[in-house]
Parts: structure tokens; C-alpha cells; sequence
């Protein structure tokens, strides 16, 4: 587990590429239990409660895998989506629980702006390594894989609102 960890943050720190994961279904599916889990938690307040954020979640995660797919189907590299999504997965859950462990006592301790820019710098950390994985995967340079990620949140997070808007917009 310790190794398992230790290269998504190798992952996170663009010193690793997604084809260095092993092609695993099983992991593929921890890791996005885990992802999903700890984005329902975080996003709890944000949708309104733990039933919409992890519907939001799940929305998340199957529109994260059909665009991994599309894209990987368009450079003809397919073969590479298991990985890929395993790495994309991942590091959401890193992100996570980096939020989470940050969140909590800053909240606790009143300090609630301190974790809302942890949460920003963790969000751009998360992107730039996301297209990180894209680069990898879609034999792409790193900025492409920026932007792509960056288009991908956009167009997401409107939808996903729109199917499970947020607290407070209704």
C-alpha cells in the first residue's frame, strides 16, 4: 500500500507516468471507490449533503471515464485507458484526502479562509498533474494536457450542477 501511495505521488509530482501502473481492473475500481468516497465527503456542503455529493461523484467519475476513453479512442491508443484512468482516479483521491486532512482542522481551528487557498493550490496541483497523465498517455506536450483538463472541468462541473446544483443556487 505504502509503494501504491508513494507513486501517485511520484505521479503528482510529474516524476511518473500512468504506464508505470500496472493494468489492473481491481485497482481501478479501489481507487475509484476511494476517489468517489472522499469527493462526497468533501463536496457535502457544496451539493447540499452527502447523498447529492456522492451523486455528483459518481457522475464525475463516469463522465471522467468516457472522456478518458473518447480521447485515448481518437489517438488511437485505447489499449492505455485502463491506466490512465487508474492514474486520473488516483490522483483525485490524493487530492482528497489532501483536502480533507487540511480542511478539517482549519475549520476546527477557524482559519476557513487558509483551507479554501489550500483547496485552490491543491485544485491547480491537480490539474496541471492530471495533464501530466495526459501527456503520458496521449503522447502530448504538458500544456495540451493542461488545457484539455482544464476545458474538461469546465464543461463537467456545469453539467454536474445541472444535475445536482449546488447548495444555495437553487
Amino acid at each position: 500500500m505504502q509503494a501504491l501511495l508513494s507513486f501517485f505521488f511520484d505521479l503528482a509530482r510529474l516524476r511518473r507516468g500512468p504506464q508505470d501502473l500496472p493494468a489492473s481492473p481491481v485497482l481501478l475500481a479501489l481507487v475509484a471507490a476511494l476517489s468517489v468516497a472522499l469527493g462526497a465527503v468533501n463536496g457535502a456542503q457544496m451539493f447540499g449533503g452527502m447523498r447529492a455529493a456522492l451523486g455528483a461523484n459518481l457522475l464525475d467519475l463516469v463522465l471522467t471515464m468516457v472522456m478518458l476513453f473518447l480521447l485515448l479512442q481518437f489517438k488511437d491508443h485505447v489499449a492505455r485507458w485502463l491506466q490512465t484512468a487508474t492514474a486520473f482516479v488516483g490522483l483525485g483521491a490524493l487530492a482528497g484526502l489532501l483536502m480533507l486532512i487540511v480542511r478539517t482542522p482549519a475549520e476546527a481551528l477557524g482559519v476557513v479562509d487558509v483551507a479554501m487557498i489550500i483547496d485552490l493550490i491543491v485544485a491547480i496541483w491537480l490539474h496541471v498533474a492530471l495533464g501530466g497523465v495526459l501527456r503520458h498517455a496521449l503522447d502530448i506536450p504538458l500544456i495540451a494536457g493542461v488545457i484539455i483538463v482544464l476545458s474538461y472541468t469546465v464543461m463537467a462541473f456545469n453539467l454536474i450542477a445541472r444535475v445536482f446544483p449546488l447548495a444555495g443556487m437553487n
